[in-house]
């Protein structure tokens, strides 16, 4: 696909078929992500492929903070259903966070928009934000969770919503 219908064709998908996407495909997905732009060139970019009892774990922690946000109920049904969940990690400890979280959403976008490209649906979510600790016990690792990617065969076509105009967002 070119880029530019790529971009204008991504779409957050929130339903998605029992197929499982080949190894090759989330490869691919990821090796995208790899060639982010990245402040300072520090990368600071580590990923899981969740197994399914991860997404399970994930999924009821999720839910136990439904009272913060009505969301995490749709967000939890989708990461138990979803056939491959990556956990988007930071990997770097010191002063520079606020520049690695540009990264990291560069990473994701490259990820979301290659999904795209191979005709896959994918979802970014936010609301892990919630259990960051939780993840770290259930993936076993001191990491810090900066958000997961959905990635599935979509089974539903959710319509264009309307975007700002560039009058709308360039200040003059």
């Amino acid at each position: 696909m070119r880029l530019d219908k790529v971009i204008k064709t991504r779409r957050s998908i929130r339903k998605y078929k029992t197929k499982i996407p080949a190894n090759k495909q989330i490869e691919k997905i990821i090796n995208a992500g790899i060639y982010a732009p990245s402040a300072h060139n520090r990368q600071p970019w580590k990923i899981k492929i969740a197994t399914n009892e991860e997404k399970q774990k994930i999924a009821s922690e999720l839910l136990k903070e439904k009272d913060k946000d009505k969301s995490v109920i749709r967000t939890s049904n989708i990461i138990k259903e979803v056939p491959v969940l990556l956990i988007i990690f930071h990997d770097k400890q010191d002063e520079n966070k606020q520049h690695d979280l540009l990264s990291l959403g560069a990473f994701i976008e490259n990820m979301h928009l290659k999904a795209t490209d191979m005709h896959l649906g994918s979802l970014w979510i936010a609301n892990t934000d919630y259990i960051k600790d939780e993840i770290k016990k259930i993936t076993k690792t001191n990491l810090e969770c900066i958000s997961c990617l959905a990635i599935g065969y979509k089974s539903e076509t959710p319509r264009k919503i309307k975007r700002k105009t560039k009058e709308d967002i360039i200040i003059s």
